[in-house]
């Protein structure tokens, strides 16, 4: 913008020293601006007719706290570089429901292609939407600026809570979940002979190697005791939360359910929010990351909801451990009564 304002000052100048003067060198000199002007635009039209651009994302989660990598591809099928390309994205927080926008300028080989990449800080759970708002090309003065074609499909990201809150004191109460513990809910512990009907994929192939005979690894297996989770989001219209005090709670939620998972514990977590009521059976990490999308409304299909809800499993009410975890991030244990 700064080089066309000053551009157009000097024909200005030009002109009016033409207009003033009969000397053959204003004539020459304004007709060689208007020639310069002319043939910047048309190489300026020329570059951005061989752009495209589109938003390359390949990962749609990121747990709260974390940047969120935004690559936007761009392709140069022109034979002449474009050495100032800026790129306009435009993002809005499902809660916020305002749009923003963000620019990012490159310079792209002629006939190749070149990945620009954005940085954006995530604060709050949710989802992120994104989209190419526009593709802009300048000519090499930087006077005439062209917008490119784009494809803009708008693109979601799902921030999950962060799942780091320290739970082992809280949980101490709990005493044993008849569960084979380990740090790792893939751990393995135990290595036998394969038998017909094991899955291949398991083969502990250096140790059968060694061995001379097929060994296959035997993973941690969850307990099926009644452990539930009710999360009670009773109070959240009365007290009217912010959303700070909001991801705390889903922080709280989602690392005490991983806490249950890493023990090698199965267990149930139900709750009732704006007259949803939702139970869901988590035994493995994919169930996992399905509640945490859940939990934070970022799954509003039925994809997750179908994967993730309970199914009908026998449970022992003398063995329940019923957990409820209040607004406040505090723990109640009531074994053996049903969380109301």
């Amino acid at each position: 913008m700064k080089n066309k304002v000053i551009f157009v000052l000097f024909i200005g100048v030009v002109s009016g020293f033409y207009l003033m003067s009969d000397s053959a060198y204003a004539s020459l000199i304004l007709g060689a601006s208007i020639i310069t002007g002319i043939l910047l635009l048309l190489q300026m039209m020329y570059l951005k007719r061989h752009l495209w651009g589109r938003i390359q994302m390949t990962e749609n989660l990121v747990t709260r706290g974390d940047s969120i990598r935004i690559p936007v591809l761009v392709k140069n099928s022109g034979r002449l570089p474009v050495t100032q390309l800026t790129a306009w994205i435009c993002y809005e927080d499902s809660d916020s429901e305002r749009w923003e926008r963000m620019a990012i300028s490159g310079v792209v080989e002629a006939g190749g292609e070149v990945c620009l990449e954005a940085g954006l800080k995530t604060c709050h759970c949710g989802i992120v939407n994104f989209y190419l708002e526009k593709l802009t090309a300048s000519d090499y003065f930087g006077i005439f600026r062209g917008k490119c074609p784009v494809e803009s499909v708008r693109k979601e990201v799902y921030v999950l809570p962060w799942m780091n809150v320290p739970m082992a004191d809280a949980l101490a109460e709990a005493g044993d979940f008849e569960g084979k513990y380990g740090e790792d809910v893939y751990e393995t512990y135990d290595i036998r002979e394969f038998r017909d009907g094991d899955d291949v994929r398991q083969i502990h192939w250096k140790l059968t190697a060694k061995m001379d005979i097929l060994l296959l690894r035997e993973y941690l297996k969850t307990s099926e005791s009644g452990v539930m989770i009710g999360l009670d989001f009773q109070e959240e219209r009365k007290r009217k939360l912010s959303r700070e005090e909001m991801d705390i709670f889903l922080d709280k939620a989602s690392s005490l359910s991983w806490e249950i998972l890493k023990w090698g514990v199965s267990h149930y977590v139900i709750w009732n929010r704006e007259n949803e009521a939702v139970i869901l059976f988590i035994e493995n990490e994919e169930q996992f990351t399905e509640y945490q999308m859940i939990l934070t409304g970022a799954v509003v299909c039925e994809r997750g909801m179908d994967a993730a809800l309970m199914k009908e499993k026998a449970v022992d009410e003398e063995k329940l451990h019923a957990i409820r975890l209040d607004l406040d991030g505090k723990i109640c244990w009531e074994d053996g009564k049903e969380i109301k």
